[in-house]
């Protein structure tokens, strides 16, 4: 019975996490600053080689603390933590990352991704884009701004979409900013990345059926990897 009972405060646990949504504030007098969290421990994963690329990925996120201790990877004691910060599964690496770090094969030189304060929450190798053209490009899903102003870099915040090459080079943000990714998908064929967004343009703090839809994609054979507009309604 206890056991039944342990379960299904699990289940709701985890639909009450599918049903966060991220906000935004649109109020200008609210200035906020993202600072890095001292409390937190960072440690960093093994890294991960993608087949056919030359780089290591190094996943770095913080420990994780739980009351729970078959949640945990690790326990002594009255402690329970986690020291694992990703999950790798073929050519996708999700998680709640502070960052990533690159290392050539031949090099013992680590290369961070970016100095700004950040959450990356997956990260996708375009694998049959590679097969296709050779060309190696990271997508990434990532936190990265402040959006409903409450001085934290959570879930509650806007998620957006970025791309770089399989070195961390050439970082770029693709959604607009305060856009919301709604989905994303590559199109061999074409050598194109589309994706769908939503900016709340009504201005409500939420993404409703009201707001603007975004649909774009990215040339990828183009090295300036400009943000092309379409519309299929």
């Amino acid at each position: 019975m206890n056991r039944a009972l342990t379960l299904f405060c699990l289940v709701l646990c985890i639909m009450s996490c599918d049903e966060r949504s991220q906000t935004i504030s649109h109020d200008d007098t609210i200035i906020t600053e993202i600072k890095k969290d001292s409390s937190k421990i960072e440690i960093a994963d093994l890294p991960i080689l993608i087949d056919s690329t030359d780089y290591l990925i190094h996943p770095i996120g913080y420990v994780t603390e739980y009351n729970n201790s078959r949640f945990s990877s690790y326990s002594k004691g009255s402690s329970h933590a986690s020291y694992s910060v990703s999950h790798h599964n073929n050519y996708s690496i999700t998680g709640e990352l502070s960052n990533i770090k690159f290392q050539h094969l031949n090099s013992e030189k680590l290369t961070a991704l970016t100095d700004a304060l950040i959450e990356i929450t997956s990260i996708r190798f375009l694998e049959n884009i590679r097969a296709q053209t050779g060309l190696q490009f990271l997508v990434y899903t990532i936190r990265d701004a402040d959006t409903n102003k409450d001085a934290k870099l959570d879930f509650n915040d806007v998620e957006t979409l970025y791309i770089s090459t399989i070195s961390g080079k050439g970082l770029k943000k693709l959604t607009p900013e305060l856009a919301q990714i709604v989905d994303w998908s590559v199109i061999p064929q074409q050598s194109r990345l589309y994706f769908k967004s939503i900016s709340d343009t009504n201005k409500n703090g939420e993404f409703d059926k009201n707001d603007k839809v975004n649909y774009q994609y990215v040339n990828l054979e183009d090295e300036r990897l400009n943000v092309i507009q379409y519309n299929p309604l």
